[in-house]
């Protein structure tokens, strides 16, 4: 066809704007297109999923090779798939191991020079500790689920990868003792995220137990260093007291996945975490206390805040409103019976909005409409719309690009879910 005579720059601009079934499909049509469709990069960001790594032939990881594809999830890995991929793709910098029950697998990362990233999750682990010890270049470790050696050990083996950046520990069903949590940090130089797995409600922690800067201090690290982002996971008051933020002055991002809704305001910590977080400009809350609780203690720094499942009035918004003039980024999930009153009074609660992120519901058409009127509005992402948006959702959607001279771009899902990440947070 003359078509193909078009320069391949041409294609391949073409082709990069394709989803990667689409370039599937394109890829079988023909060998000049699955030449072209091959190349490495349409495929910079893409993450393969292997479930059966015995399963593929020589071919496919040929072709693997060519698209030089950096991120793999395994499911079931053993050590000879493992020694599959450690030949064939050595340069690879991401791998998320699934359900391994194999002890041994995890020596064969050890060669991959290039590995980053490593995610263990649900897996059998007696040798973690001895493992790790032969990762030293990782800057990024998850562990979760994983049956293994004692908190001593691994905490000892994390110790060692002293240039991790970030860290998610989501393993025991009680807090990491403060002395073992200090004792790897104090290693940690570059650590700027961790993520921990707070477990049940049994008492309440040190106040210092996130004091990192007098930990910190050594003639030999020359510096303190601190977190910048900090995750909990499955908590509930009392487990950390109310000064326990007071050593995390340097944190520019915070979220709380609470274990459930709570109704005690006088049990809420995060009123004084939060006043102790000055650069602060991220939040994310899911469940927990009424919005009422802590609105007027958000840092006016925030730009970026997300609640999830946390019971709201409008007045409660009002406020947040008001604490936070500057916010940029919203993603408002709320329980609340008065959705349509936020909705309609968004435009003048959030006047400076460019990403929005709520759920259509029950509102009717014409408020919805009126979140056109949000100035620098530049994205939406109607919540509750499925893969195959109702009729009413597609001609909200029309409108509004029709409205807004397609400056509003909207989105009826919040996309795929990363295959790389943790499943603890949600």
């Amino acid at each position: 066809m003359a078509v193909i005579q078009l320069p391949e720059e041409i294609w391949m601009h073409v082709f990069g704007f394709l989803s990667n079934r689409d370039k599937l499909s394109v890829r079988s049509s023909c060998k000049s297109f699955k030449r072209l469709i091959d190349h490495w990069s349409l495929w910079k960001n893409n993450v393969v999923v292997l479930k059966k790594i015995g399963a593929y032939n020589a071919h496919f990881w040929r072709t693997l090779g060519k698209r030089k594809t950096k991120s793999i999830v395994i499911q079931k890995a053993t050590v000879n798939e493992l020694q599959k991929l450690v030949t064939w793709l050595p340069w690879i910098c991401s791998v998320t191991l699934v359900l391994c029950c194999d002890a041994t697998a995890l020596t064969k990362l050890g060669t991959l020079k290039n590995l980053r990233r490593l995610v263990i999750r649900q897996c059998r682990c007696p040798r973690l500790a001895s493992s790790l010890l032969s990762l030293k270049p990782l800057t990024h470790l998850c562990l979760c689920e994983v049956e293994r050696a004692s908190v001593s050990e691994i905490s000892g083996a994390i110790s060692q990868l002293v240039n991790l950046t970030t860290l998610y520990y989501h393993e025991d069903k009680n807090p990491i003792p403060k002395t073992v949590l200090h004792g790897m940090l104090r290693c940690l130089p570059n650590l700027k995220h961790l993520s921990l797995r707070m477990g049940p409600k049994y008492g309440i922690l040190p106040d210092d137990y996130f004091c990192l800067s007098k930990e910190r201090h050594s003639q030999e690290m020359g510096a303190e260093v601190g977190l910048t982002s900090l995750e909990l996971l499955n908590y509930e008051d009392p487990c950390l007291s109310t000064a326990a933020f007071c050593g995390l002055s340097s944190l520019t991002k915070l979220t709380v996945h609470y274990k459930g809704w709570l109704v005690d305001p006088n049990l809420c910590c995060l009123t004084d975490w939060l006043l102790e977080l000055p650069l602060l400009s991220e939040l994310n809350i899911s469940l927990g206390y009424p919005l009422s609780v802590y609105a007027k203690t958000i840092p006016r720094r925030v730009q970026s805040l997300s609640l999830m499942g946390v019971k709201a009035e409008l007045n409660a918004v009002r406020i947040m409103g008001e604490q936070v003039p500057d916010l940029l980024h919203l993603h408002l999930d709320l329980c609340c019976h008065d959705s349509c009153d936020i909705i309609k009074e968004m435009p003048q609660i959030f006047p400076k909005l460019q990403t929005l992120k709520v759920r259509h519901q029950d509102v009717p058409a014409s408020l919805f409409l009126g979140l056109q009127d949000l100035p620098r509005l530049k994205q939406l992402v109607i919540l509750d719309a499925t893969q195959s948006p109702s009729p009413t959702v597609l001609n909200l959607t029309q409108e509004l690009h029709v409205q807004t001279n397609n400056r509003i771009h909207v989105l009826h899902s919040l996309g795929p879910k990363d295959q790389t990440t943790c499943t603890c947070g949600f």
